[in-house]
């Protein structure tokens, strides 16, 4: 797919958007940083009504300020391990991929795992998060360390694999888990059981922006997409390009789609 200058798309189609899904690292954030740019456009779109759901990597743990103090109106974690959202009283609700006895088995067949991965490539450990993670498990693959080698990162991949685990990667890691749980079927699933809305309605009016391979499932899915301009170094890694990508990198791309999104109203 070729992907177009995010100025290609029509105002028309763009005032039809009423939430945005937005990956958090190297999206939202900037090089592991949020950044006041990012958080005001997110306050601008909040003021313009739209909705906007944080579909993240990062570990479950992380949800509560994403949510509190970003004042996200749901947060996906995990690539699609658990969701939470704050409901009408104010109190913090949650769904997960599976109950908590199978979650703590599928823990332990990671963690043991994580002594197969160290044994094979010793650089290539669990990330920094991963004890405040509930569904998957992740490797640090350019977080904490200086990135390495996509030739070893493949490697890594096929041996999750192998083991008969599920993988992904992201710009920082390399997740392996139990089961095949996705930012795409999280997201599908918090829209309509949450907030309502048709898996058929979110695919005219939602919008997804992100940035790397852990992102292929909602790039796939979602016919409004778009990439942050890093999203073109990690083309190789994924065959389900975004529609559409910014000229800015990181969070500016997130602030550039967000004002893009706002100019529509007054074209």
């Amino acid at each position: 797919m070729s992907m177009q200058p995010l100025g290609n798309w029509p105002a028309a189609q763009r005032r039809q958007v009423r939430g945005i899904l937005t990956d958090i690292d190297d999206t939202f954030s900037s090089h592991g940083k949020l950044t006041v740019a990012s958080l005001a456009a997110l306050d601008r779109a909040k003021a313009a009504g739209l909705r906007r759901i944080a579909v993240t990597g990062r570990p479950t743990y992380w949800t509560l300020p994403l949510l509190r103090l970003c004042d996200f109106d749901a947060v996906i974690a995990e690539n699609g391990a658990s969701a939470f959202w704050i409901d009408g009283k104010g109190a913090q609700q949650a769904l997960y991929y599976a109950d908590a006895e199978v979650r703590k088995q599928h823990r332990q067949q990671l963690l043991d795992f994580a002594d197969i991965m160290r044994r094979h490539f010793p650089d290539i450990l669990p990330a920094a998060d991963a004890a405040q993670r509930i569904g998957d498990l992740a490797f640090d693959i350019a977080e904490n360390i200086p990135a390495l080698p996509m030739s070893q990162v493949n490697e890594a991949v096929v041996l999750i694999r192998e083991h008969g685990l599920h993988a992904t990667t992201s710009s920082i890691h390399a997740h392996a888990s139990v089961l095949p749980f996705s930012k795409q079927s999280m997201s599908e699933r918090v829209l309509h059981e949450v907030f309502g809305i048709s898996d058929e309605e979110a695919c005219s009016t939602y919008v997804f922006i992100g940035d790397s391979a852990n992102d292929a499932s909602m790039f796939a899915h979602y016919p409004l997409s778009v990439g942050v301009a890093n999203v073109r170094k990690f083309l190789d890694r994924f065959d389900a390009h975004p529609v559409y990508v910014c000229e800015a990198e990181y969070g500016a791309g997130f602030v550039e789609l967000v004002d893009f999104l706002l100019k529509a109203k007054d074209e």
